[in-house]
C-alpha cells in the first residue's frame, strides 16, 4: 500500500558545489513550477521503495501514475488502485476487494501526487547538491531543507530532469528513520486522457466503507 508522505531534508552544502552547477537552486524550482502550469496531463510509470527502519523491512510497489487538471489523479498497482476526480477519492484493495470513500481533502496531510512530482512549498528551502545522470539524463539534485522545527519528513532529496524540467526522482527520510524511494519513468505529457478513468464504479460484491 503506498505509504503515507510529508516532507524532506537536512543536509549542509557548500557554495562551491553550487558554483560547479553554475544554475541557482531557486530557479531549478521556478522551472519546476513553471513546466507543471503548464501540463495539462501526465501519464508515467513509477517505482517506490519503502524501507521501514525499525522492523528492518521493505516494501517494493511498482505501478502507474495519471494527471489530469482539478487535482484528478488515478495510480493503480498490481494490488491497489486509487482514484480522485477532485473531490471524492475512492482506494480499491484488490486483495481485500474493499474500497474506502472519502473526501480528497479529509486527507490533505498527504501530498498530492502532483505535489509530491512538481509543486515544492515556500515551507522547503532548496540547496544544489550537484549533477547526475539518471537513466541517461543529465539531472539537477537538490535537498529540500523544512524552514519549520521537527518536520515529519526530515529529509528529502529530488532529482529533477535538466531538459524537461520534470521531478524523476524522490528520496524522503522521515522523523523514524524511514526511508520512501520514488523513481518516475516513461514520462508522457499532454495525452488525450479519458476522463473517465478518474471515478471509479465500486464492484458489485466489493465491501465499501464510506467515511464521507
Amino acid at each position: 500500500m503506498l505509504r503515507k508522505l510529508g516532507l524532506v531534508v537536512f543536509l549542509f552544502l557548500s557554495l562551491a558545489s553550487f558554483l560547479v552547477a553554475g544554475i541557482n537552486p531557486k530557479e531549478v524550482i521556478k522551472k519546476v513550477k513553471k513546466r507543471y502550469e503548464k501540463l495539462q496531463s501526465l501519464q508515467a510509470d513509477f517505482e517506490q521503495v519503502y524501507v521501514w527502519e525499525l522492523a528492518g523491512e521493505t516494501q517494493t510497489l511498482s505501478g502507474t501514475l495519471q494527471l489530469m487538471g482539478g487535482n484528478r489523479y488515478r495510480i493503480e498497482t498490481d494490488t491497489q488502485i486509487i482514484v480522485t476526480d477532485g473531490e471524492v477519492v475512492w482506494t480499491y484493495s484488490k486483495e481485500r476487494n474493499q474500497v474506502i470513500i472519502d473526501w480528497l481533502k479529509s486527507s490533505e496531510e498527504n501530498p498530492l501526487p502532483k505535489d509530491l512530482l512538481f509543486k515544492y512549498s515556500e515551507d522547503y528551502e532548496p540547496h544544489l547538491v550537484g549533477e547526475e545522470t539518471l537513466d541517461g539524463r543529465k539531472t539537477y539534485v537538490l535537498n529540500l531543507v523544512p524552514k519549520e522545527e521537527e518536520p515529519f519528513i526530515k529529509s528529502m532529496k529530488i532529482w529533477v530532469d535538466a531538459e524537461k524540467w520534470l521531478t524523476v526522482k524522490i528520496v524522503q527520510v522521515d522523523i523514524n528513520d524511514n526511508v520512501n524511494t520514488y523513481v518516475v519513468k516513461n514520462i508522457k505529457e499532454n495525452l488525450k486522457l479519458d476522463p473517465a478513468l478518474f471515478t471509479f464504479t465500486v464492484p458489485e460484491d466489493a465491501e465499501v466503507v464510506d467515511l464521507r
